[in-house]
Order: C-alpha cells, then sequence, then structure tokens
C-alpha cells in the first residue's frame, strides 16, 4: 500500500493505494460517452493508483507535422480517483480551473495543497475522464501507507 504526500509540507494528500499498471486501466470514459442517467465511472478504480510515463498538460508544442499541438508537460503524472484525495483546494488562478460541468484540467494544475503547493490537476469535466493526477514533482511515494 502506498500514500502520496505534499513535498513540501508533508500533508498527506492521498488514502492508501495499491498501485496497478496504467496499460492495466480500461478506457477512460467521459459523461458525454454515456446515455443520460448514466454515473461515470472513475478511470482509475478507488483504492488504485498508476503512473502515466507520457507527457501530461502544458506547455504543449507543436507536433512533428505541425498540424496540431501535443503535450509537452511533465511525465509520471500519478492516476487516482478523484474519491481517493484527501485535499482538494481549488487554485487561486481562475485560468487553472476552465470546464464547463467540472475541471477540464488542460490549463495546469488546479488543485493545491494547504500550504499552497500546486499538487493536481483534476479532470472531471463533461468531455473528460473522470481523474485526478498527481504532479510528479509535488507529492512523496511513501510505502506502508498510514
Amino acid at each position: 500500500m502506498t500514500i502520496f504526500a505534499c513535498v513540501r509540507c508533508a500533508t498527506v494528500l492521498t488514502n492508501d493505494l495499491d498501485e496497478v499498471q496504467f496499460a492495466a486501466l480500461p478506457d477512460p470514459v467521459s459523461p458525454s460517452d454515456l446515455q443520460p442517467g448514466e454515473t461515470c465511472p472513475a478511470w482509475v478504480p478507488s483504492g488504485k493508483f498508476a503512473v502515466d510515463v507520457d507527457p501530461f498538460g502544458p506547455p504543449y508544442v507543436p507536433s512533428e507535422t505541425e498540424r496540431y499541438v501535443v503535450s509537452a508537460g511533465p511525465r509520471n503524472t500519478v492516476l487516482i480517483g478523484p474519491e481517493d484525495l484527501l485535499v482538494r483546494r481549488l487554485h487561486a488562478d481562475y485560468g487553472r480551473r476552465n470546464g464547463c460541468c467540472g475541471l477540464d484540467g488542460v490549463d495546469g494544475p488546479n488543485l493545491v495543497c494547504d500550504c499552497g503547493a500546486e499538487v493536481a490537476t483534476e479532470s472531471s469535466d463533461c468531455w473528460t475522464a473522470q481523474v485526478v493526477r498527481l504532479q510528479p514533482d509535488a507529492v512523496v511515494r511513501i510505502r506502508g501507507g498510514a
């Protein structure tokens, strides 16, 4: 079991979690993929976490073909289900809190620790998978949990 804590102040940020391989996660589902009245599942099951080795979030750079942009953000973000995050304070910068039905998560970390450190990016909008990504440089992994 593993918990994640804030690097700056050591506040415990997550429930006790078991690691699963990123490749073992189901395909992400967004609320817009479902029929009216259906509940959207979190991308990562409760009590689990996975590490995404691919870049996520800003900055965005031109692709090799320069026909679109791709993420050049941090690698190794830690994906957890929203219900496993214990500290959830919205970022003071409203530009980080875009979305129509929730947070879209495309403008950088939108959640902060109680100490003010940018610790996570929540995606919870109607067109996004329901997930929280912990910033790899803002959290520390503690084996054994609580």
